[in-house]
């Protein structure tokens, strides 16, 4: 490997949460001061102070929430909370492998909610008296719904010829963009596997571990698929990170992955590419404390590597922590303008002039020294208005 991956700009330039804080308090105390009404309110600002706005009847007491290719419906009624998610209609074949597979998903995936047949749908339910909604229980219950109900939906379409009771509200990338995540795709598969024949070739299963993880993550942070491709690049991820099995066999596993991912054509990938609203965010909020305890026993390394002008470990380590950063939080905008203001300046360059870039940003996140320094956040913040226009002309009611 004789230079770093090349960086692209993701096609999403924030991915900030909307998390409020302030306002998961004010739910808190108002349900142990029994203002359970008040109590809800404030839970649904905590994830979004929009959605009372855009998906809610005008006493709050009935709303309809995209997550995905779902939407929930919450009713407040009689003292009780009712929660309801259409799933799927059973197809005329293989609706048996089908209902095994969701009675798997009630008793392994669901603890509170459950998939409720009724007359050849099904639909996720759950209710309880309205001294029940803790917040925190609460946002388990909308949690396990929204996650369950986005992931199988996809998987059991495409296995068993399911259909979907709600089609999702979904703005497609336009074809501009979907030329571009295309090639960036390519580009990144190739990279991947370029290194890992190298690194393969001197039996250095780490290093194509590494870069081969990087990749995924990588291309998670970029593309920002949907659908099955999100599913199938989540489940390469986590059978990469699997310690059961020996390391050049995970390799292997990983790089037929990106093999498949290669292959796949331009038309079939575009089906996977689209924007979407969510109701529970999918990745946690991240806190510049938490990026630091993850990264201090890496950045230890990294300082003694460059030290000692190990500049291959650098550059594999900074660059995977900082697209594992993006794939598992939804990341602030100052860190996210300090990263990719260095990624872009080390993109492609040899590894001595890369490392020293790499590990001052990292020093620097290290330091919680986040001044945005990079001239391209003009452009980046362009992408993201356009974008907000354009969602918010699809999504208003």
């Amino acid at each position: 490997m004789r230079q770093t991956l090349t960086f692209n700009l993701s096609t999403i330039s924030s991915t900030a949460s909307k998390i409020n804080i302030d306002a998961w308090d004010e739910s808190v105390n108002a349900f142990d001061n029994q203002k359970y009404y008040k109590s809800f309110e404030e839970f649904l600002n905590y994830l979004n102070p929009e959605f009372r706005r855009k998906y809610g009847n005008s006493d709050g007491t009935e709303y309809s929430i995209p997550h995905g290719s779902i939407v929930v419906n919450i009713k407040l009624e009689n003292e009780h909370l009712k929660i309801t998610a259409p799933f799927l209609s059973l197809p005329e074949k293989n609706a048996m492998p089908l209902l095994r597979q969701v009675s798997g998903l009630n008793f392994n995936n669901l603890n509170l909610a459950q998939v409720i047949l009724k007359d050849d749908k099904l639909n996720f339910e759950y209710s309880c008296p309205v001294e029940l909604i803790n917040p925190w229980k609460i946002y388990y219950v909308f949690d396990e719904i929204c996650f369950t109900g986005d992931k199988y939906d996809d998987e059991f379409v495409t296995k068993f010829g399911a259909e979907r009771i709600y089609e999702p509200k979904i703005t497609p990338y336009d074809a501009k963009t979907i030329d571009t995540v295309y090639d960036v795709i390519q580009l990144s598969c190739k990279e991947c596997l370029d290194n890992v024949k190298i690194f393969e070739t001197d039996r250095k299963y780490g290093n194509a571990w590494n870069i081969i993880a990087t990749t995924l993550y990588k291309i998670s942070y970029y593309a920002h698929p949907q659908g099955q491709l999100l599913n199938d690049l989540s489940k390469a991820v986590y059978e990469h990170d699997r310690e059961d099995i020996p390391l050049p066999e995970i390799v292997a596993r990983g790089k037929e992955f990106i093999q498949k991912l290669q292959a796949i054509p331009k038309e079939k990938l575009a089906e996977d590419l689209y924007y979407v609203e969510t109701f529970i965010p999918p990745k946690r909020r991240s806190s510049l404390e938490n990026i630091q305890q993850n990264f201090q026993k890496t950045y230890e390394n990294v300082s003694s590597a460059l030290q000692a002008e190990d500049y291959l470990y650098v550059c594999l380590m900074v660059t995977y922590k900082f697209y594992e950063m993006y794939y598992y939080n939804n990341l602030q905008d100052d860190v996210n303008a300090l990263v990719i203001n260095a990624m872009q300046r080390a993109s492609a360059q040899p590894l001595n002039v890369a490392a020293p870039i790499l590990h001052e940003a990292m020093s620097k996140i290290m330091e919680g020294d986040l001044a945005i320094v990079s001239d391209f956040m003009d452009y980046a913040n362009q992408i993201s208005e356009g974008i907000k226009k354009m969602m918010t002309s699809f999504f208003k009611k």
